[in-house]
Formats: structure tokens, C-alpha cells, sequence
């Protein structure tokens, strides 16, 4: 069996092979590593995948089509989203392709918890307080517990947000383009309105996929709506939102934000955000954190190994479930 790793040499590579699955990766075929600072692409990407068995990418790819696929039997994406990675072509193609994304999922909506708390306890200001002199002991301060939380959409992230919310005894309410009410039931949440949504929780947090169909969804109308003090997290993708109409909401100081993506990334310097005392930034990390990269590599390397020895892979992304994912 001959891999080849397309991801380019440097610290991200790194992160997600490291020297542990590099010998585990040795151990069951021939390795070969892209030896250069970019991905190969073109004629000399498909002329490397000539004599490849399991192709292994990574974030920031070429698009993968599939008159590129040449020996290819497997994909392995270690990042999330396939969507842009791999062009939909390639799934009617009899190449089984394997991503990240579950374990993103719970990494992500871990992420999204700690983001929840650390704006009802407003831990920010008052870390800042303590370090400028004030000790504010009788802080106003909110709690996760038995609060109305929506979510805007139901995919992976979500599901597994409603899943670590469970012990918090929420209210939960879901905008979703595609209802089921046993899922509901099952999962303990009720679907509401996008317009609901905004009007009744106290904290809204937004996990849908980038698409055409999905820019600036969540608009100038939508911030209106927000309840005095109400909290608004976005971890999905800059483009589902309306930025500049959500500074200028901003600016009301009516509620507070919690933004890790932006329309444009990195986050240019000039941008208002970064002057609003109400608005936490983070530079795109809600998941996976660090630690979980090369976990994540070894748990997609037990479905090569499934593959090959004709056992149940984990991680396969239908092209059903492709179309669903945001745009990288």
C-alpha cells in the first residue's frame, strides 16, 4: 500500500503528524511526505496520485476532483469540512473518502460551552478589574444553569452542544431548515424560528454551514430583535453573518458578542471589533484544540486500517453528507 501525505512541510503538519504516526503510518505501507513549503497541485499532484493508494489531506488543499484521483482507493481529510476539499464528483467514483469532522464536532462544542460560560460570568471584565485595582466581589454575574439557549441550524457541532448542555438543564430551542420532531424529542429541544430565536434567549449561538444560500442570514433584523443583555456567539463561519450590521448593533451596547470567525481572516487590525468593550475575539480556535490533532490523525488511521482489512469504517463521508457541509 503506497500513502501519500499532501499536507506541506511546517508546524501544522506537524501538529497532526507527528513522528508517533509517522512510524505507525510506516508500519502499514509505504510513506511518502510532500516534501515542499505548498500542496502539490495540478498535473504533478495527479501525476503523484498515479501510484497512490490513501491520499492524505489536510486544511488550506487544492480542491480534489476526480479525474485527478488516478490510483487512489481512499481520502483522508484530517481537517473537519470536506466541503471545497473535495469536489462532489469524486463520491459517484467508487474511492471512499474519510474525514475529522465527528471529532471537530465535539471539539468545537466544547469550545462553545466554555464560550457560554465565560460570557455569563462576564470572566473577562472582571479578570481585567482585578488587574486594574478593583476588587468587585459582588459581581452581576448570570449562570449557565436552566437558561434559554438557541442554536441557529442542527448539524454535528449542535447535536453535540445540546449533548453537553444536558447536565445544565437548558431550555433549548433550534432554528433548523429541515425539522424532525423525533429528533427533537429525542434529544430534548424544541425548534423555534430564526425571528424567535432572537427574541426570547438569552443566549444564541450560531452553528451553519458557509454557502451561498447562507450568506449574511442573520442580519440587521436579527440583532434588533435581541433581548437588553442577551449574548450572541458565532463559531461557524464570518459569512453567515452581516458584520458591519452587527457593530453597529454593537455600538448600541444593548448585548454582548462572542465572535471566533470573521468575514475576513485574520481579523484586519482596523476593524471596529477590536475597539468594543462588549465583543470577545478569538482568532478562529474553537476546535480541535492542539492536543486532539494528531488523536485525531490515529483515530482516521484505525479506518484505513478498517478499509484495507474489510472492517467498519468510523469516519466516511457520504456525499449526502458532504453537501451538507460549510464551503473551507
Amino acid at each position: 500500500m503506497n500513502i501519500f501525505v499532501n499536507l506541506p512541510r511546517g508546524r501544522v503538519r506537524d501538529s497532526f503528524i507527528t513522528d508517533d504516526i509517522i512510524l505507525r503510518l510506516q508500519s502499514i505501507s509505504k510513506l511518502t511526505l510532500n516534501g515542499s513549503d505548498t500542496a502539490l497541485v495540478g498535473e504533478e499532484l495527479k501525476n503523484m496520485l498515479l501510484t497512490t493508494d490513501v491520499l492524505i489531506t489536510g486544511w488550506g488543499q487544492p480542491t480534489i476532483k476526480k479525474e485527478y484521483l488516478g490510483n487512489v482507493k481512499l481520502i483522508v481529510h484530517t481537517g473537519g469540512t470536506v466541503g471545497g476539499i473535495i469536489d462532489l464528483g469524486v463520491f459517484d467514483t467508487d474511492v471512499s473518502v474519510l474525514s475529522g469532522n465527528r471529532y471537530y464536532a465535539r471539539s468545537v462544542a466544547e469550545g462553545v460551552i466554555s464560550y457560554m460560560l465565560f460570557m455569563l460570568r462576564d470572566m473577562g471584565k472582571y479578570s481585567s478589574d482585578l488587574k486594574h485595582g478593583k476588587w468587585v466581589w459582588d459581581a452581576h454575574t448570570e449562570g449557565l444553569i436552566e437558561q434559554e439557549v438557541g442554536l441557529v441550524s442542527l448539524g454535528s457541532i449542535s447535536r453535540n452542544v445540546i449533548e453537553m448542555l444536558k447536565p445544565y438543564n437548558c431550555k433549548i430551542k433550534v432554528y433548523s431548515t429541515r425539522p424532525n420532531e423525533e429528533t427533537a424529542r429525542n434529544m430534548g429541544f424544541s425548534y423555534a424560528s430564526l425571528d424567535e430565536i432572537f427574541q426570547t434567549c438569552k443566549v444564541i449561538s450560531v452553528h451553519t454551514a458557509k454557502c451561498p444560500q447562507t450568506y449574511h442570514m442573520i442580519n440587521e433584523k436579527h440583532f434588533k430583535m435581541l433581548k437588553n443583555g442577551a449574548i450572541f456567539i458565532n463559531t461557524s463561519r464570518g459569512s453567515v453573518i452581516d458584520e458591519k450590521a452587527l457593530i453597529e448593533s454593537l455600538k448600541e451596547n444593548r448585548f454582548r458578542a462572542l465572535l471566533d470567525v470573521y468575514e475576513k481572516e485574520p481579523l484586519p487590525q482596523t476593524s471596529e471589533l477590536l475597539t468594543l468593550e462588549n465583543v470577545v475575539v478569538f482568532p478562529h480556535q474553537a476546535g480541535p484544540t492542539f492536543d486532539k490533532r494528531s488523536k485525531i490523525t490515529g483515530y482516521l488511521i484505525d479506518d484505513i486500517e478498517s478499509y484495507f482489512g474489510g472492517g467498519k469504517m468510523l469516519n466516511e463521508i457520504t456525499k449526502e453528507i458532504a453537501q451538507t457541509m460549510t464551503i473551507a
